[in-house]
């Protein structure tokens, strides 16, 4: 009831900030795990060279490296 003596503007404002906090949050979490993705990418060609992995080492470091930057 409160909140009909407000004017529509700010009925407006206060509902749309966490809607616009949730959306910059997973905005920027995105971008940071698709960065961390590309340098994963770049530097697993490396690691194979280094560590002499096969295939399935090459996916086990990829694996790895990505549930670390999801935890990070």
């Amino acid at each position: 009831m409160a909140t009909d003596s407000l004017p529509a503007s700010g009925r407006h404002a206060r509902s749309r900030a966490p809607l616009i906090i949730a959306a910059s949050v997973s905005t920027l979490g995105g971008l940071l795990f698709g960065y961390d993705n590309v340098v994963i990418s770049g530097a697993i060609g490396f690691l194979s060279q280094l560590f002499h992995l096969d295939p399935a080492g090459i996916g086990w470091a990829a694996g790895c490296a990505l549930v670390g930057c999801i935890v990070g």
